[in-house]
């Protein structure tokens, strides 16, 4: 039995761990704006501040730690 939970334990935490969402990181830049379409967050960056913007598909939780003005990728610390 003393072997039965942590052994339960470990499967639940590689479960948890595959659903995770990974997308590929957009381009370094200025955050000109935020979209959500449903359950998808996109951000709108502006990598050259010339006006050449890029729209990409982040997750949930770098849709909420990136505001508006704030450097991408490394959004919380702004």
């Amino acid at each position: 039995m003393r072997r039965l939970l942590p052994a339960a334990l470990t499967l639940v935490a590689l479960t948890l761990t595959g659903c995770a969402q990974h997308f590929d990181a957009g381009p370094s830049g200025k955050v000109t704006d935020k979209v959500k379409d449903g359950k998808k967050f996109y951000l709108v960056v502006d990598p050259t501040k010339g006006g050449d913007e890029k729209k990409f598909r982040v997750s949930k939780y770098d849709y909420h730690d990136c505001n508006r003005g704030s450097k991408y990728p490394k959004c919380v610390n702004d």
